[in-house]
């Protein structure tokens, strides 16, 4: 039996790759949530903490609360406890502040804010793309160093100062929702009419997302370019006689690498790299209700937020080497 399998993950590398890593993500998350309990152990008070100071509530009560909880106990016992609640029950626990189950509050908001920063990306790179090839392959002085100062402008502004802008001209105009994910009339609509809502409810904080990420992308991207239409080997693809289009795909496909390398950074920045978005125009996605979690010191929800932080991190970092096998042959997976 065991030679059956070990010979199908030899004709298999890819899968046997994949299975690795995932068997190797296993004891780095029990290792960050254990130094999260400690860490959270060090901060003083907790949730509950506050209610002592109110003289109508009976600290009893609080004890109370304390104790179902766990806040009682020791740093590694709640580790244990939260451990055995995940595998057994299959439960990430229940939050503080809302009193509901901490999957129930996620899941609807992680759907939003994936189709917040999945919007944005795609319209960054459908545009940061042809526009960074035109300039590192025809470049034009003059559009080049207006296009230049646009991008310098846009990539110095902080996300919360566009997204306070648009908020201004969302009022002024009327033209777009001031907030929310969907309008107050959302369930009685027909389903165009709800496809709609939810668009017109994105439009906003999608171009706000989109502005931000695009002014960073042209820039590193037509230097990245630029970069590779000077070596050597361009010039003698472009001395075989192969025509422009032979030649930007020779620089594409060698440009791409640095992008897919990055790509465990761009998966993690799904759940922080909306946040003002979502804070300003009151969205109601994962990084607003992380944000108001650890104001709160919610610490189920905070914890929740580090675990789907760093499963994006590494989920990032197996598709950037399963990527960047496939885009360049002389990576092999072994």
């Amino acid at each position: 039996m065991s030679k059956k399998i070990l010979s199908f993950f030899s004709d298999h590398p890819l899968l046997a790759f994949i299975l690795r890593r995932v068997a190797a993500m296993i004891p780095i998350l029990l290792v960050t949530i254990f130094f999260f309990f400690f860490f959270m152990s060090l901060a003083p008070g907790d949730f509950f903490s506050t209610y002592y100071q109110n003289p109508e509530i009976d600290p009893k009560i609080i004890d109370h609360y304390r104790k179902e909880f766990g806040l009682d106990q020791p740093f590694y016992i709640q580790f244990l406890h939260w451990l055995k609640k995940v595998l057994v029950d299959h439960d990430l626990g229940m939050s503080f502040s809302y009193r509901q189950p901490i999957l129930d509050l996620i899941k609807p908001r992680m759907i939003n804010t994936i189709l917040l920063n999945s919007f944005s990306l795609l319209f960054t790179f459908l545009l940061a793309y042809p526009i960074s090839f035109y300039f590192a392959y025809r470049p034009k002085k003059g559009i080049e160093r207006g296009v230049n100062f646009i991008t310098l402008i846009l990539y110095s502004t902080p996300s919360f100062f566009l997204a306070l802008l648009g908020l201004i001209i969302a009022a002024a105009t009327g033209i777009f929702p001031l907030g929310g994910a969907t309008s107050v009339e959302h369930d009685s609509l027909s389903w165009m009419g709800k496809v709609w809502d939810r668009i017109h409810h994105l439009l906003l904080p999608v171009l706000i997302g989109f502005l931000g990420g695009l002014a960073g992308s042209i820039r590193s991207m037509k230097v990245l370019l630029q970069e590779e239409f000077r070596k050597p080997y361009i010039t003698a693809v472009r001395a075989r006689g192969i025509d422009d289009v032979g030649v930007i795909k020779h620089a594409f496909r060698n440009a791409l690498i640095p992008f897919i390398t990055g790509m465990s950074d761009i998966l993690a920045g799904l759940i922080s790299g909306s946040l003002f978005v979502e804070i300003i125009f009151g969205y109601p996605g994962i990084g607003k209700l992380m944000y108001e979690a650890t104001l709160r010191q919610d610490y189920y929800l905070v914890l929740t937020n580090m675990i789907l932080g760093d499963v994006l991190v590494l989920v990032g970092i197996l598709l950037s080497d399963i990527l960047l096998a496939v885009a360049d042959p002389r990576v092999r997976i072994k």
